[in-house]
């Protein structure tokens, strides 16, 4: 199981940072960025701007991102909270000093899973392992869902 969690892992990182020399298995791989990398590239008020009328934003997705990732550390914990996504998506919006704050607290948040993870013992527990193994195309989805709105948002 070491192996696969190592695994895990590495597209953990690929997805929130991204690659620089590694190989790249989910994103292209130049520029390498994952998700934290590629909100680096965009302001506030780009972050801020829905794509279609009454859709998500990229901060919308950047904060559900941070709040699930938070949400996820409390069954690392032990705990078994009852999940609001819909708090998970009100922040759309954003100036450039909350802007900044949400890419850390998102990084810190990623970080935070990391060091959940690997400090994992048992894997017994399905419910462990399956919501572990779905922080993956969770990440995945919004990553790809970003990039597209990006796409957008730059050229404006």
């Amino acid at each position: 199981m070491e192996n696969s969690i190592k695994g895990l892992l590495e597209l953990l990182q690929e997805l929130y940072v991204g690659v620089h020399d590694s190989p790249s298995w989910v994103i292209d791989a130049k520029p390498g960025h994952g998700f934290t990398a590629a909100i680096e590239t965009i302001s506030a008020e780009q972050a801020s701007t829905p794509i279609v009328k009454g859709g998500s934003t990229i901060a919308a997705h950047t904060e559900h991102l941070r709040w699930s990732l938070y949400f996820a550390l409390e069954f690392y914990k032990g705990n078994r909270p009852s999940s609001d996504w819909e708090t998970s998506w009100k922040v759309s919006e954003v100036d450039e000093v909350q802007w900044l704050r949400l890419q850390q607290d998102l990084l810190e948040a990623y970080l935070l899973i990391l060091e959940a993870i690997s400090k994992v013992e048992d894997w017994s527990d399905e419910n462990l392992l399956k919501g572990t193994l779905a922080l993956l195309p969770h990440a995945a989805y919004h990553l790809g869902a970003v990039k597209q709105m990006m796409l957008v948002v730059k050229e404006n």
